[in-house]
């Protein structure tokens, strides 16, 4: 058995990614391997924010230049339809990954994933504003979630310190960027990677118990 913690961020074009490449990799690995789901923000103020893009259409920009990370894996994807849909404008992290905490709360990581992927989509398929408490009661309902216990979740001071213990957890190990993955709580896998090695990683350490075939440094071990 293998344990994957998958820290990430909702507005994150590098998580939207590697979620759906790791989602991939992981259903051939039935039983063997379990993802835990860590709260990570790139934005974790909405001053910070209007600091680097002080009008709506600056922040729009903003998040365009980020889309344009999501047609580099994806050659089809046009990130300017996004945009031009209208409705992104200040998106910070906080809302969303609280969010997602409410959905841990009900059905634990595989409905944190559920909602985080299904949030992703909305934001980076739909251009949709993901801190508005509209879209994200909205993804609640479409994951088959308890949609008033949601409500009562999701701005909750306990999603809120979920949010922040994971942030901080992954501080104390040196990560300061996501997507990352903390395997079996000792090696660390950075940024997006091919499926091809997700895959290797996981058979080489089912197989050996620690990585032989694949090089991985441990947390502590800094770049």
């Amino acid at each position: 058995m293998i344990k994957l913690t998958f820290f990430h961020d909702v507005i994150c074009p590098f998580c939207f990614v590697m979620s759906k490449r790791l989602k991939n990799v992981v259903r051939e690995f039935k039983g063997e391997v379990i993802v835990k789901h860590k709260a990570f923000s790139i934005i974790s103020s909405l001053e910070d924010l209007k600091e680097i893009a002080p009008t709506i259409e600056d922040a729009r920009k903003v998040f365009l230049s980020e889309f344009q990370i999501v047609k580099k894996y994806f050659p089809d994807y046009d990130p300017e339809k996004v945009i031009s849909k209208g409705k992104i404008g200040y998106v910070w992290s906080i809302p969303p990954l609280m969010a997602c905490k409410a959905a841990e709360f009900q059905k634990g990581d595989e409905g944190h994933w559920e909602y985080f992927d299904k949030a992703q989509d909305k934001f980076f398929l739909e251009g949709e504003d993901v801190t508005q408490d509209e879209v994200l009661i909205k993804i609640a309902e479409e994951v088959g979630l308890d949609v008033e216990q949601f409500k009562r979740d999701f701005k909750s001071k306990k999603a809120k310190l979920a949010v922040i213990e994971d942030e901080e957890e992954a501080k104390a190990m040196g990560i300061h960027g996501v997507p990352a993955i903390l395997i079996n709580d000792v090696w660390l896998v950075r940024g997006v990677q091919s499926e091809d090695f997700l895959r290797q990683t996981i058979e080489d350490i089912l197989e050996h118990g620690e990585p032989k075939n694949v090089k991985l440094k441990a947390f502590w071990e800094r770049e």
